[in-house]
């Protein structure tokens, strides 16, 4: 038989990340089934008189009670909660990579990736915009228009408002980079519109459930997805309908980590009315809770929440990691003078993948016996 398996986020602003009140985005999901879920949410509503007869996450964690009943929740499904979180300005910043830089060296992507280039430039575009913001607020800005509208006249110029006194050399070498391979970006624009991928291209909320549904596959052998309708989900499923009885268990091992990619699925997703499944209120409560936590609440609820959270989060989150950066690390070191040979050979109109396996082994081995910072 099939574990049903609920889903809920909150967070949800769409193709804006850049959203000023709201910074992350959470994707929870419970294993349990209509029954146990009903009793347990209509006793936890009648004990802690909570209103309008259906738990709300985002209502949950404003008062002290509703806070209570969201750590029964956790206690009464251990071990049976999943959740991803989210940075939004971080995950743009992983998009841009993905949409700006991969499709410039796609034939040898797996040679970026394996070196951690993806997480050096996200995490790098990431301290620019908090700690700095000159430039890479407006980078973060045009380049969430672009993919928007994929309207290819911006691609010339993309990044020019970014010019300013207090610019980092970083943020100099990415604009200039993406405007001496405007072509290889205009490319990878056109695909997306013939795949008919776009209009929820910077959404978070389709990778989110794909992954929580891989976790879960790893444990049962087949799932049904319940999901409160949603918009993204809602527009293109075929990525999902393409697990709908498949058997096989299929592990990626890329990003240096390994993880699954394929479960089986026992029909399409459900699309059903929070108010009566009691399983998406569950992970609704959840998802706010995550969101609670990682906007820096810091009652007694959310310090103890947030070592569970780590236990149960998957590895759908996206959340940046500074020691990418840290130029006291050799790989942070390498991955800067990878991205200077890029800019280099961007704006000399030189071809970027010939002979960049031996450059990045060279360099490698020479920041072993000369590191740039000791």
């Amino acid at each position: 038989m099939a574990q049903r398996i609920y889903f809920d986020e909150s967070g949800f602003t769409g193709n804006n990340l850049l959203h000023p009140h709201q910074n992350f985005f959470a994707y929870a999901s419970v294993a349990t089934d209509d029954d146990e879920a009903k009793i347990f949410v209509k006793e936890l509503i009648k004990k802690y008189g909570i209103q309008n007869g259906e738990l709300k996450g985002s209502n949950l964690v404003k008062f002290n009670k509703g806070r209570k009943a969201i750590d029964e929740i956790f206690q009464h499904f251990e071990g049976r909660l999943k959740v991803s979180i989210s940075d939004k300005k971080y995950a743009l910043a992983c998009k841009l990579f993905e949409y700006i830089f991969e499709p410039c060296f796609s034939e040898i992507n797996s040679l970026f990736y394996g070196i951690g280039f993806h997480r050096f430039i996200s995490n790098i575009l990431y301290v620019e915009f908090v700690a700095r913001g000159a430039g890479a607020e407006d980078i973060f800005r045009e380049f969430e228009e672009l993919m928007r509208t994929k309207d290819e006249t911006m691609l010339a110029n993309i990044f020019s408002s970014s010019t300013h006194p207090d610019n980092s050399p970083i943020i100099g070498q990415i604009r200039e980079f993406a405007q001496c391979r405007a072509n290889d970006i205009a490319t990878e624009l056109a695909s997306l519109s013939d795949a008919g991928v776009g209009k929820w291209i910077l959404d978070l909320t389709s990778s989110a459930l794909f992954t929580s549904l891989a976790n879960w596959g790893a444990e049962f052998d087949q799932l049904t997805a319940i999901c409160d309708p949603s918009k993204p989900l809602q527009h293109e499923h075929s990525l999902f309908d393409a697990m709908i009885g498949r058997e096989d268990k299929v592990f990626s091992e890329a990003f240096g980590k390994k993880h699954p990619i394929t479960f089986n699925l026992s029909g399409p997703i459900e699309f059903l009315d929070s108010k009566l499944t009691h399983g998406i209120q569950i992970a609704d409560a959840i998802a706010a809770a995550a969101v609670y936590v990682f906007a820096g609440a810091d009652d007694d609820h959310a310090n103890k929440w947030r070592p569970i959270l780590a236990t149960i989060a998957d590895n759908g989150s996206i959340i940046p990691d500074f020691d990418e950066v840290n130029l006291k690390d050799r790989r942070a070191q390498r991955n800067a003078v990878v991205l200077m040979e890029l800019h280099s050979r961007a704006t000399q109109r030189k071809n970027l993948t010939d002979g960049m396996k031996d450059f990045v082994q060279t360099v490698t081995q020479q920041l072993i016996v000369h590191p740039l910072i000791p």
